[in-house]
């Protein structure tokens, strides 16, 4: 067997290994060598690491892209990517250490509302990889917020709230990508926390997670004080899936108009039922004749020539709002004025028109 070595923090493998360990039978390991996949059971693991039953032996020290997973076919979306420090081997395998990024809380089989062999299943474990993941990113970008975010996800949120307020940080590391260290990119705490307290009471719909996913990455500056997103969480928080279907299909449709500084607008769309339909997801006409009726009482979409009394729609006109056309440039991540979202360019006088 390999002998320990030390860590570059000067700790050991052994002082590493004391992190509780348990088997989970059906987790799995995969590793690419060169082109080809490998699939390694995992004997045992804990929050520091694992053993994993392996023909490889790599030295001690070097770094490995794993993705852990329910052992069977290689699932992007079931599965979590980490990078692990191979520690030592023997004839079984190799042991390895996780290199977690800077703020990660992995915590394993500390749920008091779950039994032991529940917190053994792999998605109770790659849960938590996810949650330690969407921890160290929200306390990169707020640092001020690391306790109250790691109460929040470890201890506040309901199973269900808990899933949509980690997709929503992870989706928003996503599209900050490297800018977060390059830029460094901060948010104010208390932006933070409302996106997540709000966004995390979304239903289950891959929509209305990336909307609050963008508004999360757009509160992100390099001054790290802007609060110009409380309002459009607010905002974020009476819309639903249907409507940001509308928004978004309305705001990349519609020709901007820019008549000042600062200032845009769009033509009005004359949309048939069934394009309405099409770009809603919905078939019931009544229904999407009052959805559109309440978008534009929240100020996202002009107010609209109202149909007679259980006169059942047939064509419509859907106008987007500067209101709604800078809701939907900040919840696709975007920084900067709503203007250079849409391409528009800037101008002191006249108007100037860019087809959607």
């Amino acid at each position: 067997m390999n002998s320990t070595s030390p860590h570059s923090d000067g700790s050991f493998a052994s002082e590493r290994r004391r992190a509780e360990r348990r088997n989970s039978p059906s987790l799995a390991a995969y590793h690419w060598k060169g082109s080809s996949l490998r699939q390694n059971t995992v004997r045992d693991i804990s929050a520091t690491g694992a053993f994993l039953v392996t023909q490889e032996r790599w030295e001690p020290g070097e770094i490995v892209a794993i993705s852990l997973q329910r052992s069977g076919p290689l699932a992007k979306e079931h599965s979590f990517s980490v990078q692990a420090r191979a520690v030592r081997w023997d004839d079984h395998g190799v042991a390895v250490t996780f290199v977690l990024p800077p703020g990660a809380d992995l915590r394993l089989w500390q749920s008091p509302l779950k039994s032991a062999a529940e917190q053994n299943e792999p998605e109770d474990i790659l849960r938590e990889f996810r949650v330690a993941q969407a921890i160290s990113f929200l306390s990169r970008v707020a640092p001020e917020t690391s306790q109250s975010v790691g109460r929040l996800l470890h201890e506040e949120l309901s199973n269900y709230r808990l899933e949509n307020a980690v997709e929503i940080a992870l989706n928003a590391e996503k599209m900050l990508g490297a800018s977060v260290q390059v830029d460094h990119l901060q948010a104010l705490p208390h932006v933070v926390m409302r996106i997540l307290e709000s966004g995390s009471w979304s239903s289950d719909d891959k929509w209305m997670l990336q909307f609050w996913a963008g508004l999360l990455a757009a509160s992100c500056t390099t001054t790290g004080g802007d609060e110009s997103s409380l309002a459009f969480i607010d905002l974020l928080s009476q819309l639903k899936a249907l409507h940001l279907r509308i928004l978004a299909a309305a705001c990349t449709k519609a020709t901007k108009l820019v008549t000042g500084p600062g200032l845009i607008s769009t033509r009005p769309l004359n949309w048939k039922a069934a394009d309405l339909m099409k770009f809603s997801g919905s078939h019931d006409l009544i229904k999407l004749d009052r959805e559109l009726n309440y978008m534009s009482e929240v100020g996202v979409i002009a107010p609209r020539e109202k149909s007679a009394f259980f006169q059942q729609m047939t064509d419509t006109t859907v106008t987007p709002t500067g209101l709604g056309l800078e809701l939907y440039a900040r919840c696709n991540g975007h920084r900067g004025t709503a203007q250079g979202f849409y391409g528009v360019p800037v101008t002191l006088s006249g108007a100037i028109a860019l087809e959607g």
